[in-house]
């Protein structure tokens, strides 16, 4: 146990989780920000907020998204993005769980926002909880040995030596 522990939040392995979950958030956000009027319909679906707050979430959240995921994969701030992706995570698996136990038969509006692409299963949510220990592993155990950001400014500090 002791072993898979040191494996697991090894340096290198968390830096592979934070890179990964970065790619996930950018690559989530794209088609968002691409069509936003899709998204709201999809956030709509959910049937959780109230009409005035849907628009303005279809806008802002996926900036949200690649911004935090930027983050992530640069290594900047990233206990920040870290807690930041904890909160949205936290959420959608709320926002899942809420229309697997309702059956609604909806898209989930995470990687498309054509509803045709991808029906929300168990699996939707299912991920959501991987990713969500993802990120609770980067904000927990992340030391900033690899953050591209670190390396770029240590490689700054040693030029002017």
């Amino acid at each position: 146990m002791r072993n898979l522990k040191r494996v697991v939040f090894h340096p290198v392995v968390v830096t592979l989780l934070r890179v990964a979950l970065g790619i996930v958030f950018i690559v989530a956000s794209l088609d968002k920000i691409q069509d936003p009027e899709s998204f709201a319909t999809n956030i709509a679906n959910y049937r959780l907020l109230p009409y005035r707050f849907i628009n303005v979430s279809a806008i802002v959240l996926p900036w949200i998204e690649i911004i935090t995921g930027s983050l992530l994969v640069i290594g900047l701030w990233i206990r920040a993005a870290g807690i930041l992706t904890f909160g949205m995570l936290t959420l959608f698996i709320f926002a899942i769980s809420q229309a697997l136990l309702r059956d609604l038969d909806i898209s989930c509006g995470c990687f498309s926002t054509n509803p045709a692409d991808h029906k929300m299963t168990r699996w939707t949510l299912y991920w959501n909880i991987i990713w969500l220990s993802w990120g609770i592993v980067i904000v927990r155990y992340h030391t900033f040995q690899y953050a591209l950001w670190d390396i770029i400014s240590k490689g700054n500090k040693i030029d002017r030596s």
